[in-house]
């Protein structure tokens, strides 16, 4: 696809702004007369960050056929990665955090978009607003600073005295007695439990929203694809009658494992009592159940009476359509009864959604009545076009959209009503890697010659499901990390007042020959075991709030929700996911209080 102009606006306003922000802040610097130490390490560092992303990009795109929203996580994981390693490069040669140089070269390497927007093409599969951009860049941003700056404390703890220091043997020992020694204001203790408190909530509530989400868009993606193929080929114009042709030229490409000619159109479907809007389907018996999971979601009636409309079995008697119980009981009845009653003139059959058959009320063999609103041209324009068509089957897929909108018929059926001769609509595709289907579905179209066919995968067909879903996940996620972000306040302003209250102790141990890092590494200590215990407790918490969700369920409306129940997906690597962003942010949390105390003199500890 070629990009839309916003992307190009989008990337340069990014770009501009945090450029002007990184500069606005070295000037400032310069204006309180601070030295500019740091001009070598913008670029190392910036090189270094440029390379990591680069590298990464080309060979997950090129050699690995990466595209989309995959690639986009491929490209966060690369900045993140890239700005520690860079990060931790820039506090070698400084010999401090370097917060300045990080915010530079996180502005350098944000103009790799502006510059090379062609080049990124690949990573947007859809959206093409200014806002989705613009929030796309700015994401990006935040990620590699996160990186920088965590990569630039870390560095600074392990290089800050000149050599590499890996030891934190005394520093973690001093750490822990200082968490767990009496304290002179009750305060502090009180708010060291608060802040594990806080984090635990915090992780906890992340895990349960992450894995209902999860769960959400798992269900849907399995009952969406399990009713749809997952890429379709697609023919301009109405003339789509070399399709076993194109069947026969793609079957043998890579990564597809089953294909179906179908004809999709809108009707009306009416019974004898109601009558409702639906999207009917021509589907080829043969080879539909190697792109779709219909007969497995078959509960009465047979998929094989489409081709053998004979043998539906027709009722011998009336039964009472006024209540949904009815149809459920004429569904145990049938399952029970291995016989086929037959009777009544011999017509085509259709199959029908649960759902649509409580709205109609009807059972499998009564009639209903299908018209389409375009048929024969007429003195005043075109003439809906109706036939009768017997139900074969109900099936149920779980999904309320499917089950009350879609109903299916014969592949030749659907050529005969609708007027298309030995024309369909287009082919459905299966495929074996569903990562790669977007890739697949290019590689057929270019293989056929590209127009006038095209195709759409199910990513693309639902689009808006999925990209709202996705959307509500990423602002769920943020609102949390906010909340543990708050928590990580209160590790910050514990840490404040154990430097505080500890002024004697650092004291002491600097007069002993402990260096600023070896302080700094104290405190860390101390931040990262309440962060530890919060994270390790809220993880557990919300493992276990899952399982309760899974073992007694919590029922959903149907008609609002799409799906029956609260699903519930545990991923082992969300999980893990959470409890580092808890460590990570807790981490953070503690180099403002630890720089404090590293820069302690110890005469002003002493007189004290």
């Amino acid at each position: 696809m070629n990009l839309d102009p916003s992307f190009t606006l989008a990337a340069y306003s990014s770009a501009g702004l945090f450029t002007a922000i990184a500069v606005l802040g070295l000037l400032v610097r310069l204006f309180r007369g601070g030295k500019l130490l740091g001009l070598k390490a913008i670029f190392s560092g910036s090189a270094l960050a440029l390379l990591v992303v680069v590298g990464t990009f080309s060979f997950s795109h090129f050699r690995l056929h990466i595209d989309g929203d995959n690639l986009q996580i491929v490209v966060a994981q690369a900045l993140f990665f890239g700005g520690i390693v860079a990060g931790a490069l820039v506090a070698h040669l400084v010999g401090r955090i370097g917060f300045l140089e990080d915010l530079s070269i996180a502005a350098v390497v944000l103009w790799l978009p502006a510059l090379g927007s062609r080049f990124l093409e690949a990573l947007f599969s859809f959206g093409t607003a200014a806002a989705y951009f613009v929030t796309v860049l700015m994401a990006a941003y935040l990620i590699l600073l996160l990186g920088l700056i965590l990569g630039g404390a870390a560095g600074f703890l392990l290089f800050g005295e000149g050599k590499p220091s890996f030891s934190f043997a005394y520093e973690n020992w001093i750490g822990r007695r200082f968490l767990m020694a009496k304290r002179s204001s009750h305060a502090v203790s009180l708010i060291t439990i608060i802040s594990v408190f806080a984090v635990m909530v915090g992780c906890a509530g992340m895990v349960v929203v992450m894995s209902v989400m999860n769960g959400f868009s798992s269900d849907l993606r399995s009952k969406i694809l399990g009713a749809n193929a997952h890429f379709l080929v697609y023919k301009y114009g109405k003339d789509f009658e070399d399709y076993p042709k194109v069947m026969a030229q793609t079957t043998k490409v890579a990564n597809i494992v089953g294909q179906s000619p179908m004809i999709v159109n809108e009707v009306m479907i009416s019974s004898d009592v109601n009558l409702t809007g639906a999207v009917i389907k021509g589907i080829d018996v043969a080879t539909v159940d190697s792109v779709a999971s219909l007969r497995q979601n078959m509960i009465d009636g047979s998929l094989d009476a489409l081709a053998a409309p004979e043998k539906i079995r027709v009722p011998q008697k009336k039964r009472g359509k006024s209540e949904r119980r009815a149809l459920d009981a004429a569904i145990a009845e049938a399952s029970a009864d291995d016989g086929e009653a037959k009777g009544g003139p011999v017509l085509p059959g259709i199959l029908v959604g649960k759902e649509m058959a409580y709205n109609l009320k009807v059972f499998v063999g009564d009639v209903v009545n299908v018209v389409s609103p375009v048929g024969e041209l007429g003195p005043t324009g075109p003439i809906p076009k109706g036939r009768s068509f017997r139900v074969a089957g109900l099936f149920f897929s779980g999904m309320y959209e499917y089950d009350s909108k879609f109903a299916y018929i014969a592949l030749s059926e659907a050529q005969s009503f609708f007027a298309m001769n030995h024309s369909v609509t287009g082919i459905e595709y299966k495929v074996r890697d569903l990562d790669k289907t977007e890739t697949t579905a290019r590689t057929v179209q270019r293989m056929l010659g590209g127009y006038p066919y095209h195709t759409k995968d199910w990513m693309q067909m639902n689009r808006n499901l999925f990209s709202a879903l996705k959307l509500e996940k990423i602002a769920m996620f943020i609102i949390l990390t906010v909340a543990i972000f708050m928590a990580s306040l209160l590790i910050l302003v514990a840490l404040i007042m154990v430097v505080i209250e500890k002024g004697k102790e650092i004291a002491i141990l600097k007069s002993m020959g402990a260096t600023d890092v070896s302080i700094m590494k104290v405190f860390v200590t101390y931040g990262m075991v309440i962060g530890g215990v919060g994270a390790g407790l809220g993880v557990l918490s919300g493992l276990f709030v899952c399982l309760l969700i899974q073992t007694f369920g919590i029922g959903l409306d149907a008609e609002v929700y799409y799906i029956t129940h609260l699903p519930v997906r545990v991923d082992v690597i969300e999980v893990s996911f959470v409890a580092f962003a808890a460590l990570v942010v807790s981490f953070l949390a503690t180099i403002p209080p630890a720089l404090f105390a590293a820069r302690l003199r110890p005469v002003e500890g002493l007189r004290q």
